[in-house]
C-alpha cells in the first residue's frame, strides 16, 4: 500500500515538472516573439483591450501604445504595462476622427520608430430595435466602431507597408455573424468589420500584412453590464451559452495575441469565434 502511494506520487510529480516545463517553455517562446515589437491597442483603458495589453506586455511586447477616450483609465493601463516590464504610450484621443486616429498611430512610430501590431478594439453598444433606434445613436455607433476601425487600418497600414510586416486583429461581435439582440447600430457596425477585414487582408497580403477578426460572444465586461443591468438579464445570456457562462476577457485577449503572433503565420482574412459555443 505504502509503495503504491509513493508510485503515485512520484508519477504526479513526474507530471506536475512536465507541466511546469511546458508552461515555461511557452512562455519563453511567446516572449521571443514579442521582444521587438510594437503594439498599438485602441479602447485599452479597460476591458478587453486592457486584458490585451496586459497579456501583450507580459508576452515581452517592447512597446505599446495604450489608446482610450478616459485618460485616467488608460493611464492605469499603461501602468501596468510597466509593471510587467514593457514601455508604453497613452494617447487620449478619439479615434472616430481623422485626427484622432493619426495621432493614435503615430504615437508607435514617433516613439519607436515602428508598428509590428494593431488591434482595433474601441467601441460601443446601445440597445434598441429595427423601428426606434434614434438616426444620431445609429451614425455614433457607426462612426465609434466602424469608421474608427478603417481610420486606424488606414494609417497604419501605411507604416506597415514600409516595413513589408504586421499583423492586424479587429474585434467583431458574434453579433456580426448573427445579427445580433442588442440593437441594429451594433450588429450592423460589427458585420461590416468582418467585411472590412477581409478586404484589408486580401489587398495587404502582398505586403506581409495580416489582418484578422475575432468575434467575441458574452464576455464579462462592464460595457456588458451596461447594456445588461439587471442580473437576471446576464443570466439569461448564460442559458442560450452551450458552456454555460459568460466569457473572460483574458480569453478574448489570447485569441488576439496568437493571432498576432507567429504561430498563426498563415492565418489572414479570418474570423476566430471566442463565444463559449454561441453560434454552434
Amino acid at each position: 500500500m505504502i509503495l503504491t502511494e509513493t508510485r503515485e506520487r512520484r508519477a504526479l510529480s513526474r507530471i506536475l515538472e512536465a507541466v511546469a516545463r511546458f508552461r515555461k517553455e511557452n512562455v519563453v517562446e511567446r516572449t521571443r516573439q514579442f521582444q521587438d515589437k510594437v503594439a498599438v491597442i485602441t479602447g485599452s483603458g479597460a476591458g478587453i483591450g486592457k486584458s490585451i495589453a496586459l497579456l501583450l506586455a507580459s508576452s515581452g511586447c517592447r512597446g505599446i501604445v495604450i489608446n482610450d477616450i478616459d485618460g485616467k483609465k488608460a493611464e492605469q493601463t499603461a501602468k501596468r504595462v510597466r509593471s510587467l516590464g514593457s514601455e508604453a504610450k497613452v494617447v487620449v484621443a478619439d479615434i472616430s476622427t481623422p485626427e484622432g486616429a493619426q495621432q493614435t498611430i503615430a504615437a508607435a512610430s514617433q516613439e519607436w520608430t515602428r508598428l509590428d501590431c494593431l488591434v482595433n478594439n474601441a467601441g460601443i453598444c446601445r440597445r434598441g430595435n429595427i423601428w426606434d433606434e434614434p438616426e444620431d445613436q445609429f451614425l455614433k455607433t457607426m462612426y465609434i466602431n466602424l469608421y474608427s476601425t478603417f481610420l486606424c487600418l488606414k494609417y497604419a497600414s501605411q507604416i506597415m507597408k514600409r516595413q513589408k510586416s504586421g499583423s492586424i486583429v479587429n474585434i467583431s461581435s458574434t453579433a456580426g455573424i448573427t445579427g445580433g439582440t442588442m440593437g441594429p447600430s451594433y450588429g450592423a457596425t460589427k458585420g461590416a468589420i468582418i467585411a472590412l477585414s477581409k478586404h484589408a487582408a486580401r489587398s495587404l497580403a502582398k505586403f506581409n500584412i495580416r489582418v484578422n477578426c475575432v468575434a467575441p460572444g458574452y464576455i464579462d465586461t462592464k460595457l456588458m453590464r451596461d447594456v445588461f443591468q439587471e442580473k437576471k438579464q446576464r443570466t439569461a445570456r448564460w442559458d442560450i451559452v452551450p458552456l454555460g457562462r459568460l466569457g473572460k476577457t483574458e480569453e478574448v485577449a489570447n485569441a488576439v495575441v496568437f493571432l498576432l503572433s507567429d504561430n498563426a503565420s498563415f492565418v489572414t482574412g479570418d474570423v476566430m469565434l471566442v463565444s463559449g459555443g454561441r453560434t454552434s
